[in-house]
């Protein structure tokens, strides 16, 4: 079966997937998983990146692929069945993967990002920033969205937003961070997009943008001043983003790491006004692997329905 991108947005649902992504991620921690960390294959300015997860609890395997070359990227995933071992689907992920990602990083805001949160401040307004846009405006009672994005005119970013009943305000990096209660940062820089000391305490920090390990998105202060530093696998993103590689105290860095599967046995709200919370992220399979499980389950459930 093959599934394209159309199809995956139209069948993805982000709060059927945040139960989904909960569950991979307990039967992980409960040892019942199997996961291939990142691996990146590279020559003449072309990189080819494959990851891999065994969920035997969803009922699937599978690997994710994708290109890198001339600034573009493409995404596939491949789905087995771990009860026959064959390959079942086949799924365009481009829109899969901006889904899976904001969906991730509200397992962690919901735990630790002021429930009451009403300003939200994103930079870049690319997939990712969209997408986290929409996930945390329907999950938080957000009031105004203050977008940091210096590619796009005023317009143009109030024209990507039109649809949304909230405030949208195209901003200064200061700015956005200052008024912000939660911030998310979805660009692709090398060098950090605001200034750490800018944020508020109590504030929650979604860093989503960067899996490269010379790429710092966020700044030293940030991690300096966070009271937790929430990572999907740490064995992972500790060698994948410069946010964290380039950390000069690793000592304390460690002492403030939380692997995501530890987060969501958290009670419901963790939320301290006094804490700053980092939630860095950098994609692992077994999201995309219990994305593409779930976007196959859709298919054949309307399929059955419609014969």
């Amino acid at each position: 079966m093959y599934i394209d991108n159309a199809e995956v947005r139209q069948l993805l649902v982000p709060q059927q997937l945040e139960q989904v992504l909960e569950t991979a991620y307990l039967s992980w921690q409960q040892g019942h998983v199997a996961m291939q960390p990142r691996f990146r294959t590279e020559v003449d300015g072309f990189r080819l990146v494959s990851m891999g997860a065994v969920i035997p609890e969803l009922g699937y395997a599978g690997s994710k692929l994708y290109s890198s070359y001339m600034g573009k990227l493409c995404f596939r995933v491949v789905l087995f069945s771990t009860k026959t071992g064959g390959a079942v689907a086949t799924l365009e992920s481009n829109e899969m993967t901006p889904i899976r990602t904001a969906a991730s990083s509200l397992i962690a805001a919901r735990r630790y990002a002021n429930p009451q949160a009403h300003t939200l401040g994103v930079f870049g307004l690319g997939p990712l920033g969209l997408e986290h846009i929409r996930q945390f405006v329907a999950a938080f009672p957000i009031q105004r969205v203050y977008v940091c994005d210096p590619y796009l005119s005023t317009n143009e970013v109030k024209q990507k937003l039109f649809d949304l009943q909230v405030e949208i305000e195209h901003v200064s990096a200061e700015t956005a961070v200052l008024k912000s209660q939660i911030v998310v940062t979805a660009t692709r820089s090398l060098e950090p997009v605001f200034d750490g000391d800018h944020l508020q305490a109590g504030s929650f920090v979604a860093a989503i943008g960067s899996c490269l390990s010379h790429a710092q998105e966020i700044d030293e202060k940030v991690i300096e001043r966070a009271a937790k530093v929430i990572v999907e696998w740490p064995e992972q993103t500790l060698k994948d983003t410069g946010d964290l590689v380039l950390f000069p105290d690793q000592k304390s860095l460690l002492s403030k790491l939380e692997a995501l599967a530890d987060t969501i046995q958290k009670p419901a709200i963790s939320f301290n006004s006094s804490d700053i919370i980092v939630y860095k992220a950098v994609g692992i399979a077994l999201t995309d692997i219990a994305a593409a499980a779930l976007v196959l389950q859709q298919k054949r459930s309307m399929s059955e329905a419609n014969t």
